[in-house]
């Protein structure tokens, strides 16, 4: 449930993130257009100071350029254009705003700011406002119009718009892949762990039945005085307690996943530990092994269900039973940590590579055990105390080392503060 609780979230944050993307992405494009027309204003204005210098300067061009506005004309370029004079003027705007950087087509025209009704309202248009002598004393200006303006400013941040454009739709095409193999993923996960559960609920019925039967034919008088009888009626006994344990551990993880998390209550888990350790003294004696346990804790009261809390501590000395290559020494440790009940399972078993720690709480996840081939189970184990711990708002965490050890670390809440 947890574990679905973080997807959900990180796949929120991601589309979040991606919105937040476009939107910078798109800011930051509307900025450079703003830049780029700054920039392109700015040259202009430049350009059109050269300009006015070098055609106030030009006495032929001031004379032709005042004959033409003194005969009741609102511009020049009717009356001008052709004559040497416009083509001088033509040829002083090319050269400046060439220099500038500014080569995109530009119509310009010489008017009457008295008459002009253009003046200063077309934000395509430039006038020179320092015209000199003749021209700036009769409100004489030189006006350039540029029709292409936007298509050259969106040209000069071409590359970086279509690098934009282009990067978020990979992304957006990427989110939608993994969004889409993530529903994908979550069908099979819940198919697949409804098929295991629905047949781990088949088996229940024949399990009980073969207990059934096996108690019958055990008490039979024929059984019980033929030693070989007697002998195979054990061993389907142990055979069906192992079963009866697999599927007990596939109904337990199946619940806890489903969010059937048990009976809670206030329990004192530590009286649970102790009896718990005291249980696995006869077999480990079996062993030549011993289970020590150490209450290093003044507060045990927790919200818990004392089953599944059980199935947490004997799953953990189960594995250090079974992960062991000598004889085992468990120590099990409870002591206080600020909010919260810190339980130790110690033992001094075969350890764990570290490629393996992060694994080791999957489901169906098995260790590979070098040279020992006798360890059964299906890896469900370790995967049932995570999801049991988790779903009690506790942590579980290992440290081990190779051929010396493991410790796994439970950190459950208390019931209240302390």
């Amino acid at each position: 449930m947890r574990n679905n609780k973080l997807q959900v979230v990180l796949i929120s944050l991601t589309f979040v993130s991606l919105i937040a993307l476009l939107i910078i992405q798109v800011s930051w494009i509307i900025q450079a257009a703003n830049m780029q027309k700054k920039q392109f204003d700015h040259s202009v204005k430049l350009a059109l100071a050269h300009i006015a210098k070098e055609i106030s300067e030009d006495k032929a061009i001031c004379l032709e350029v005042s004959n033409c506005l003194n005969n009741s004309k609102t511009s020049c370029i009717k009356s001008m254009f052709g004559k040497k004079e416009w083509s001088r003027v033509d040829s002083i705007i090319k050269t400046n705003l060439d220099y500038y950087q500014i080569e995109i087509d530009y119509v310009f025209d010489i008017v009457d700011t008295h008459k002009d009704s253009d003046f200063k309202q077309c934000s395509r248009t430039y006038f020179s406002n320092n015209l000199e002598s003749l021209l700036l004393q009769n409100g004489i200006e030189l006006k350039i119009r540029f029709p292409e303006k936007y298509e050259f400013i969106a040209e000069q941040i071409g590359a970086m718009f279509i690098t934009s454009i282009v990067l978020l739709i990979l992304i957006s095409i990427s989110f939608a892949l993994i969004l889409k193999y993530y529903k994908r993923e979550k069908m099979l996960y819940k198919s697949t762990r409804d098929f295991i559960n629905n047949i781990t609920h088949e088996f229940k019925t024949p399990i009980t039945n073969i207990a059934l039967a096996n108690s019958m034919i055990s008490k039979n008088v024929a059984i019980s005085d033929n030693s070989k009888l007697a002998q195979y009626s054990n061993i389907i006994k142990s055979e069906h307690q192992k079963l009866k344990n697999r599927v007990e551990g596939l109904l337990n993880i199946a619940r806890v996943e489903n969010g059937n998390a048990g009976n809670y209550e206030t329990v004192n888990i530590c009286n649970i530990i102790e009896t718990t350790v005291k249980s696995y003294q006869v077999q480990l004696q079996t062993v030549n092994g011993k289970i020590e346990y150490q209450k290093l804790s003044n507060y045990c009261d927790i919200y818990a269900d004392r089953e599944q809390f059980h199935i947490v501590i004997s799953n953990l000395i189960d594995n250090a039973l079974k992960y062991c290559d000598k004889s085992p020494e468990i120590e099990v440790k409870t002591f206080d940590d600020k909010k919260n009940i810190v339980i130790e399972i110690i033992d001094n078993g075969i350890g764990i590579k570290k490629e393996h720690l992060n694994q080791i709480f999957e489901k169906y996840y098995r260790i590979p055990t070098g040279d020992i081939h006798n360890v059964k189970g299906f890896g469900i184990g370790l995967s049932i105390v995570k999801a049991i711990v988790e779903s009690m708002n506790g942590t579980v965490d290992v440290q081990s080392n190779l051929g010396v050890g493991s410790k796994f670390i439970v950190k459950l809440p208390y019931l209240e503060t302390k």
